[in-house]
């Protein structure tokens, strides 16, 4: 083996230790899958990519439909009688040179872009086919190479480990809001339908003092006084009925991150928030999460630093996040270098990537007085880009 090839081996191997390790800490299903076919289309250096699901319940249908670098609008899910999912059918990659001059070929949809050369693999999980990964390159672009199914089909087996996961992890979501709900309905049962049974006994006391010429000023009390804690009891049902429908509040998984940083790396972290922060928009809360998960992962790795500040301000039409770290920071030149991804810091490109189908932008900037400031910009509306 030459020195060239072994160092072209090692630089894979990193490249794809980081993506997996990237992907791995994923648990929203519908922007990992996404993510998994952003990764996918640069860790090969292809054009375009392609990421399709089978249906949990009906194992011969796709559910999902993910790609990357495709310039035309999905219109319909494909049926799986094309090249690319023939992974489906058999279970092994397929690399093909030139899609066109294939015996199998069906040909291509009107709007597909153009392929010409091919590289599908199966996402297997514990021996069972979850769906089917794919790359493209056009005409005029090289063909794929034994290294590159060989480096596709290690990051699907990953990626099919995070998609299990995910799944699961929304499996037990939905088991825990059920759990919640029922909870919820039971003390419903037992405290309010309690006071309005009580209500009523006062009334009814109210108008038998009446009838007898008796003051009912104590059970007027009674009844505004339970008539409030009703009130009270239904709010607070309602807003745990809300909260247990969603996921945990962007203040709350903030917190969250920023406390488990600090307990495993004894590094001193602080979090400042606006006083009122609603993030409805599922897409740019992952966005904030992400910047503010992976800025700190590379805290913990690289910067060598005692504090970091974590700070989100909002105005009405976007969010600023900003991490900035006292360590070592980033040597000028390089800044460009990793914001772009260089292949050993792909966890920041990915997080660029997301960022931007947000609608929002990334930078990094050295401190003036040491260390790094990651800092997102990302605006409030509801439309993003796909």
């Amino acid at each position: 083996m030459s020195k060239e090839y072994l160092e072209r081996k090692v630089h894979q191997l990193s490249r794809l230790m980081e993506v997996s390790r990237s992907i791995a800490s994923r648990l929203d299903l519908d922007p990992l899958l996404q993510e998994i076919v952003d990764t996918a289309t640069r860790l090969i250096g292809a054009e375009l990519g392609g990421l399709l699901v089978l249906s949990q319940e009906e194992g011969q249908r796709f559910d999902c439909f993910k790609v990357c670098g495709w310039p035309y609008p999905l219109n319909r899910l494909p049926q799986g009688s094309g090249l690319f999912a023939a992974p489906l059918r058999d279970g092994r990659p397929l690399r093909v040179t030139d899609v066109q001059q294939h015996p199998q070929a069906v040909g291509m949809p009107p709007g597909h872009p153009p392929v010409k050369a091919l590289l599908t693999v199966p996402l297997q999980s514990k021996g069972h086919v979850l769906g089917v990964l794919f790359v493209g390159n056009g005409p005029g672009e090289p063909a794929f190479t034994a290294d590159d199914e060989e480096l596709l089909s290690a990051f699907s087996t990953q990626a099919a480990i995070a998609i299990e996961n995910a799944r699961l992890y929304a499996q037990s979501q939905e088991m825990a809001r059920l759990r919640e709900r029922e909870r919820l309905a039971n003390n419903l049962h037992d405290t309010v339908a309690q006071l309005f049974y009580i209500i009523g006994l006062e009334a009814k006391q109210g108008l038998d003092a009446l009838a007898d010429n008796l003051p009912p000023d104590a059970h007027l009390e009674a009844i505004g006084r339970l008539s409030a804690q009703g009130s009270s009891e239904v709010r607070n049902a309602i807003f745990a009925l809300s909260q247990s429908d969603g996921q945990d509040t962007l203040s709350c998984a903030l917190r969250t991150l920023v406390q488990e940083f600090e307990d495993t790396t004894a590094i001193e972290t602080c979090l400042v928030l606006p006083p009122r922060l609603a993030v409805p928009n599922t897409q740019l809360r992952n966005a904030v999460i992400r910047v503010v998960q992976e800025a700190l992962a590379n805290v913990r790795k690289h910067a060598q630093a005692t504090m970091v500040l974590v700070t989100l301000s909002c105005n009405r039409d976007e969010l600023v996040v900003t991490i900035q770290d006292d360590g070592v920071g980033i040597p000028p030149s390089h800044l460009p270098i990793v914001l772009q991804g260089d292949g050993y810091h792909f966890g920041i490109s990915t997080t660029r990537t997301m960022v931007e189908k947000a609608g929002g932008r990334l930078s990094l900037a050295n401190g003036d007085e040491g260390g790094l400031i990651v800092k997102a910009w990302l605006p409030k509306r509801e439309t993003a880009s796909q």
